[in-house]
Parts: structure tokens; C-alpha cells; sequence
């Protein structure tokens, strides 16, 4: 049995930019997580049943499904509705803003804005404080 401070976090990145994902998935593999990724809605939703993750970091222009529908069916359904979602974007609209809030998404991040180095920062701290949040 995996000792729970060794347990490695599991994060779905579900993101279409072929060199984004990559530069994610490199820094996340080198921050010690188990990696997996999605390019579309629909395999995002697949892999969420599938890999479990602990943290999906969606990107919201995708094809197939966009990430605020994605977000909205994880909510609506009793198994993910409190899954860890932090959603990506480079809208950042009032509009998108208010959606992602109105669907409880975690947090957002307007992808222009971060480093790969400053997201996996943020989901780190995203896990951690669900991890404290658990043990209390």
C-alpha cells in the first residue's frame, strides 16, 4: 500500500496546443506528478472515468466539447462534481470570467500570463491545500 506523503498526484491536462501540452507535461513529469492528456472534450471526459485524476487543468477553446461544457457536465454529475478543475484560458473576458465562476471551477489561469513553471506552482498549491483540507 502507497504510503499517502509518497503518492504522486495525478493531472489530466486537457489542452489542443500540441506545444503548450508539451511544455506542461515536461514540467509537471519534472515536478514529480503522473501525467496524462486529453485534446479534446470528449477524450477529457473519457480519461477523467479512466485516470482519475486529482486535478484536471482544462482548456476552455477545445474541439469536439469546449472546457466550460466539459466543466459544467463534471458538475452536474455526482462522481466529479468536486473534482479539482483549474481552467486555462486566453480569454479574459468579464464574460468567460463570470461563466467559469457561475460552473465552480477551482481557478483560472489566462495562459498568455504564466510560465509552465508558474502553473504546476499553482496546482501544487491547489493539491496541497486540498490535501491539508482532508486531513483536518
Amino acid at each position: 500500500m502507497e504510503n499517502e506523503e509518497e503518492r504522486k498526484y495525478r493531472v489530466l491536462i486537457a489542452e489542443d496546443d500540441i506545444q503548450l501540452v508539451d511544455m506542461y507535461k515536461r514540467k509537471f513529469d519534472i515536478e514529480g506528478f503522473i501525467t496524462e492528456i486529453a485534446e479534446d472534450g470528449e477524450k477529457a471526459l473519457k480519461a477523467v472515468r479512466e485516470f482519475k485524476p486529482d486535478l484536471l487543468l482544462l482548456d476552455i477553446m477545445m474541439p469536439k466539447i469546449d472546457g466550460l461544457e466539459v466543466l459544467e457536465i463534471l458538475r452536474n454529475n455526482p462522481e466529479t462534481k468536486d473534482m479539482l478543475v483549474v481552467m486555462l484560458t486566453n480569454l479574459g473576458s468579464e464574460t468567460v470570467a463570470q461563466k467559469i465562476k457561475t460552473l465552480h471551477a477551482t481557478d483560472y489561469i489566462i495562459k498568455a500570463d504564466f510560465t509552465p513553471l508558474e502553473v504546476a506552482n499553482r496546482v501544487t498549491k491547489i493539491l496541497n491545500e486540498k490535501a491539508i483540507t482532508r486531513l483536518e
